[in-house]
């Protein structure tokens, strides 16, 4: 099982982590996003940096679990 994450930004903007990585409707987050989550562990740890700022400037809105399709 995978899970995703959206969170609301105190701007406004969503940002989103799902399997594929970190996404937000603002380029310049998801750029951040994107160079601070390649400086930490590899996925699926949410890097200090990234923490910290959603803890700070954002609201979780959504939280699910993904099942993954099975291929026979």
């Amino acid at each position: 099982m995978y899970f995703a994450f959206k969170w609301k930004h105190r701007d406004g903007a969503m940002v989103e982590f799902e399997p594929d990585g970190w996404s937000s409707d603002d380029p310049a987050k998801t750029a951040w996003l994107k160079i601070e989550s390649g400086l930490s562990n590899p996925w699926p740890i949410i890097p200090d940096a990234i923490r910290l700022w959603l803890q700070q400037q954002c609201e979780l809105i959504e939280f699910r679990g993904i099942v993954p399709e099975c291929s026979e």
